[in-house]
């Protein structure tokens, strides 16, 4: 079963559940042995033996904290198997993330693209593989350049929303910045860097950030030249986050209305499959950062 439409909490909410499963066997307990320990807990926590097992398999909508630290209390798990579950605990959920304000403020704009989840489910993943085909990934954008393509991408926006999802494309790069993320590989095609923004100013700006980006130990950006012909990629965009073991890694995609997060190693795998394909298509590091100050030489 895909799982385009759950909220990407969910995803991380069965990772908690087969961490907890694991647990439970090792200690050779039944899913109603847990929940009679839940229930002399202090403090108890009424739950029978049907409702652990929908915990195990991630189809609680929200566990919280207080119920994660009682089930790891009834497991008698170890500090650090205790620490590595928590740690997969929804950033929305877990006392130490609060939701970003900027979050809150703009809400009716992010809700309908469902980006704050993915915004959530970024700041916990160690590695991140983007596929552009006609614009610079939101982590390596310019304001000028945010600012010119989101009126474009999505149409109707006031003045105060494109500037509400300018901020929060910019907030993001911050929080990613100083996050877990410590692998970013982004893959861009050389047809859509040349013909998707018409204003020269705006792209040469971006052709400047994108060369100093690239001397980021973090970033490896690499151009898909204009010569390829027909690839997997001409389906659109999409992203790869990946977790600590032995988690799943996670697709994202996204079309003109809304986006959809996947799990299922059908959906990975393929995914990664023809990630690592253009990959080693694209132009090497040192050849993009060639065409970068070919190009910004040409606008100068």
């Amino acid at each position: 079963m895909s799982h385009g439409n759950e909220p990407p909490g969910s995803l991380a909410l069965r990772e908690v559940g087969v961490r907890l499963r694991q647990l439970r066997e090792r200690r050779d307990l039944t899913q109603g042995d847990v929940a009679e320990r839940l229930g002399r807990h202090n403090p108890p926590f009424k739950l029978d033996g049907t409702a652990v097992s929908r915990i195990e398999l991630g189809r609680r909508k929200r566990l919280s904290p207080e119920l994660a630290a009682a089930l790891l209390d009834c497991l008698e798990a170890e500090p650090a198997e205790r620490q590595e579950v928590l740690a997969f605990l929804p950033a929305d959920v877990a006392p130490s993330s609060p939701r970003p304000a900027l979050w809150r403020r703009n809400a009716d704009l992010l809700g309908p693209m469902r980006f704050e989840g993915f915004l959530a489910l970024e700041r916990r993943a160690w590695g991140e593989d983007n596929y552009e085909p006609k614009v610079i990934p939101g982590l390596l954008q310019t304001r000028d350049y945010a600012e010119y393509v989101i009126p474009r991408m999505r149409e109707g926006l006031s003045t105060a929303d494109v500037k509400g999802l300018v901020d929060i494309r910019m907030d993001r790069q911050v929080r990613v910045a100083g996050g877990a993320l410590r692998q970013f590989r982004a893959l861009l095609d050389e047809e859509g860097l040349r013909a998707t923004v018409k204003n020269k100013d705006v792209l040469k700006g971006q052709l400047e950030r994108l060369l100093l980006e690239s001397e980021n130990p973090r970033n490896t950006i690499r151009v898909l030249p204009a010569s390829v012909d027909l690839h997997p990629g001409t389906s659109g965009a999409f992203a790869l986050m990946h977790f600590p073991e032995p988690a799943r890694s996670v697709v994202w995609v996204e079309n003109m209305i809304s986006s959809g997060y996947f799990d299922e190693l059908l959906y990975t795998d393929a995914y990664t499959s023809a990630f690592n394909g253009l990959w080693q298509r694209a132009f090497d590091p040192d050849e993009t950062r060639v065409l970068f100050k070919k190009m910004i030489k040409e606008l100068t």
